[in-house]
Order: C-alpha cells, then structure tokens, then sequence
C-alpha cells in the first residue's frame, strides 16, 4: 500500500471510530438507554461505596460496597478490582459471596508477545463455570473468539469480527452449540454527536434499529426498534437532560412502563438519586419509587 494511501487511512481513524467488539457495536445508544441504577432508579433503595486501598503489588485495589433493601432486610454485596499496567495483568472483578466465599472471578491478560492482543477469563467457582475470551485488534479491525462453559463443560462458542473507517463500522458474528445457533449481523455509523445501527440476527430474522442524538451539550435523546416482521415491533426511548454541573434529568419510556429519576451531585464524591416509575401496560398499576446514595 502507497504511504499517501496510509496517511489518508490514519487521518481516518480516531478514539472516536475505533473498531468496537460486537457487544459493544452500538455502546454508545446501549449507555443511554440501559442505564446503571445509580443513574436510572425507579425500584430500588440502596447505598453504593467506592474507595481505593494504597498500592499493593504496584496498584491501588478499587473495592466497592452495596448495601440494599430486599424483602424488608437489608443485604449486602463487596467487589474489587485490581490492575498493573505496566504489566499488563488485570483482576477485572472479584466478586465476595456470603454463601460460597468467591462469586465472581475475572481475569484479564493484555500484554501478550502478539501486540493487540488480549486474553480475558471470566469464572464462578461455586458453579464451576465461565468462559474464555481471544480478542485482537488494530486500527481497523477488532476479532474476536468467546468459549463458554458450564460445569466445567463445553457450552456454546462465538467467533466475530468487526471492521471500522471514517464513522462507518461494519460487523458479523456466528454462534455455536453442537451446531450453528446464531448469525448476527450490524452497520452502523458515527459522525460527531449522532450515531445510528441497524442489526440483523436470530439467523437474519429480526431486525433491531438504534440511533442516539446528543444535539447540545445538555440534552441527550437515544431510542431503539425491535421487530421480526411478524409480531408487533418493540422500543424504548430516552431523554437525558443536565440543568446544571451537579443534576440531571432523565426519563426512559419502553412501552410498558415510564421511569424518571433526578441525580444531584450533593458533595463531591456524594451523589444522590431519586426516581420513580409509571406503569403503562394494560392491567398494570401502582407507582414504584427508588432512592440511591453513592459514595465516592
């Protein structure tokens, strides 16, 4: 290849259309719309917790706490994370549970003799299962070969590849059990604050729809359409609204239910979140509300 036909290739490629892996084809709608409860809450009440410990082995380990209200108790949950860049070693997630002593266990290994490639497992102990993941990628290309197990037994296996060049990204991946279950299939575009997908999968039999909009810096609008062309289609749309530095707004619609809650940004490390969600759907009734606290 020319080197005027690499230079213009390079002026192409930014952060910003980086070739994603097939779960993250259309992240960006994806964050908007299946917000984290800390951001989205209607149900729920709870107190989240992040602090970080001193160094150990060269880097800080990132614990997190969750105390919530379950069936009028409260129940807690404690996770950690730890990573060395320098040499490339990641614990992902570990995972504390009261019952088994380790949840989740997950590992990620990204300074390997292939550059850009990266190696992530991911386990349960308790239930001997996980999974394996290959990854690799460059500047247009990111592939990618997931192996799953359960009782530490072959499951199912994915294999994908996506490709990327000035806002456009193209994308496949194949499912496997003892046989070939999926095929899945997305384009989709990025150009400054839009970005839009459409996919095709359960063997190009449904047909999903997605677009998000963020026309200033304080209003954000996503939404998404399902159909398979025989039943009727589904959706959900979002709108996010930042009234100031410390608060925003957002109400999330899906059909069957409304949800609207209100973050502030009490303290610096403080945020509160407060919510509540309208019922829709024929037959259903009754508000529910939600209440969160995160710290640090």
């Amino acid at each position: 290849r020319s080197a005027a036909t690499t230079a213009s290739a390079t002026k192409h490629i930014t952060s910003a259309n980086m070739p994603p892996s097939v779960g993250d084809f259309h992240n960006d709608v994806d964050g908007a719309l299946n917000d984290d409860p800390k951001e989205l809450v209607t149900s729920k009440y709870f107190v989240l917790s992040k602090f970080k410990s001193a160094a150990v082995g060269g880097a800080p380990i990132d614990v997190k706490t969750e105390v919530s209200e379950k069936g009028g108790k409260f129940v807690g949950k404690v996770s950690g994370k730890w990573a060395n860049k320098s040499t490339g070693f990641a614990i992902n997630k570990v995972e504390l549970c009261p019952t088994n002593g380790i949840g989740k266990f997950d590992v990620k290994m990204s300074k390997l003799p292939v550059a850009g490639a990266v190696v992530d497992v991911k386990t349960v102990p308790s239930t001997k299962s996980g999974s394996v993941e290959c990854t690799y990628s460059n500047d247009t290309l990111y592939t990618n070969l997931l192996v799953k197990a359960d009782k530490m037994k072959y499951k199912s296996a994915e294999a994908g590849a996506t490709m990327a060049y000035d806002g456009i990204r193209v994308g496949a991946q194949v499912s496997f059990t003892d046989s070939l279950k999926d095929v899945w299939v997305g384009l989709g575009y990025k150009a400054g604050k839009y970005d839009a997908t459409i996919e095709a999968e359960k063997m190009m039999k449904s047909f999903t729809v997605k677009a998000l909009a963020k026309p200033t810096g304080e209003l954000t609008l996503a939404c998404m359409a399902s159909s398979d062309l025989k039943s009727p289609p589904t959706g959900a749309a979002l709108c996010g609204y930042k009234f100031n530095k410390e608060g925003q707004f957002k109400a999330k619609y899906d059909m069957s239910k409304l949800d609207c809650a209100i973050t502030y940004k009490a303290l610096p490390k403080v945020t509160v979140v407060g919510g509540v969600g309208i019922p829709l759907a024929a037959g259903k009734s009754g508000m529910t509300t939600g209440l969160a606290v995160t710290m640090g």
